[in-house]
């Protein structure tokens, strides 16, 4: 029953949305996520369930068990999320971002209850591409990333997707704290200081949780150290890379000798990338390496680890408790303030 009811509420929203196109759109968000709803199953059958590998009970217990961790000392909200599973064939979601040719501005698409986003999810590739091929159309810069997980924002219950056993334990870890921070605090229209906070508790909490389960000095603890260096490391040369392509674009001269003259950018970062990549520790970023820059795909990644270090920061100040960061984040929101505003204000010491 409360599933039905779930689905009517989706209903009622498409009634709140102007446009035919965004109906259609969230009609068809809304029928997957209520299909999702339907077809998963409760963990408990799942690991009753003598016909299912060790390996893969293994791994739901262990989502199960960051999740208490992030509930418990993370102050992240507790929910009934990963209480199901949903066995996928293929990544769960393809999300599309799109960007102006001649500066570094993301499109944007509005919906109610989340605001102003910069990208826009799909449950199948080919209306991703549909859509990339409209925006392609319309003049836009566009990319097309495939997503293994993602949140609903405590609006449903989160399945856990087979596709996320996939990883080992140090990444899934990560991911499982960066879905709950979603979950948690989430801030309208503020899409990338979203994915930032996401970025920065996943990898800190993941940390934070290895250490508990298997040890400061484990190799699993080694590597979740390293993909957070890693990020530190790779945001601190995109940023860079941002600004200086920001310079150029905003030259007085005409638009298509910035779409001319951008190429020698997209060329040198693409040889600059293969000598930062020597200093990153992990495979976090080989994808990045293999595809055909524009800026969207630059925006998106940029997107994720922007101010990283203002984050890291605010942890240090805070005691190193990520957790009281979250804390320090539902504050802000409370009050109805900016988070980025509120995240460069709050350097220094305590």
């Amino acid at each position: 029953m409360r599933r039905v009811l779930f689905f009517l509420s989706l209903v009622f929203l498409l009634f709140t949305l102007p446009g035919c196109g965004n109906v259609l759109y969230v009609s068809n968000m809304g029928w997957h996520q209520f299909s999702i709803a339907v077809k998963s199953i409760s963990v408990e059958e799942v690991l009753q369930d003598e016909g299912v590998n060790a390996e893969t009970k293994e791994k739901i217990r262990f989502i199960q068990e960051v999740k208490r961790f992030g509930e418990r000392q993370l102050r992240l909200a507790r929910t009934k999320n990963y209480s199901t599973f949903f066995e996928t064939q293929g990544p769960i979601l393809h999300v599309v971002v799109a960007a102006e040719k001649d500066r570094l501005k993301l499109h944007g698409w509005t919906f109610p209850i989340i605001g102003k986003v910069t990208y826009k999810s799909f449950f199948t590739k080919e209306d991703a591409l549909k859509e990339q091929r409209i925006l392609d159309e319309q003049g836009y810069d566009t990319f097309v990333q495939p997503v293994e997980a993602y949140s609903t924002l405590g609006w449903f219950k989160d399945p856990i997707f087979s596709r996320m056993l996939k990883w080992n334990e140090v990444v899934l870890a990560n991911l499982i704290l960066h879905e709950m921070t979603h979950a948690t605090v989430y801030f309208k229209g503020k899409t990338a200081f979203n994915e930032q906070l996401a970025t920065f508790i996943g990898n800190q909490g993941a940390i934070h949780f290895l250490k508990e389960k298997y040890g400061p000095g484990s190799k699993e603890v080694a590597k979740a150290s390293q993909i957070k260096k890693d990020d530190l490391l790779f945001s601190d040369w995109i940023d860079e890379v941002y600004h200086r392509l920001s310079d150029f674009y905003r030259q007085e001269i005409s638009r298509d000798e910035k779409l001319k003259g951008r190429e020698e950018y997209f060329r040198s970062i693409r040889e600059e990338f293969q000598k930062v990549k020597t200093e990153l520790k992990t495979n976090s970023y080989d994808d990045f390496g293999k595809t055909d820059l524009n800026n969207a795909v630059l925006l998106a990644y940029h997107q994720y680890v922007q101010k990283l270090d203002q984050f890291q920061a605010l942890y240090e100040r805070l005691g190193k408790d990520p957790g009281k960061v979250i804390e320090f984040f539902k504050k802000i929101k409370e009050s109805g303030g900016d988070p980025v505003s509120a995240l460069k204000g709050a350097g220094g010491n305590p």
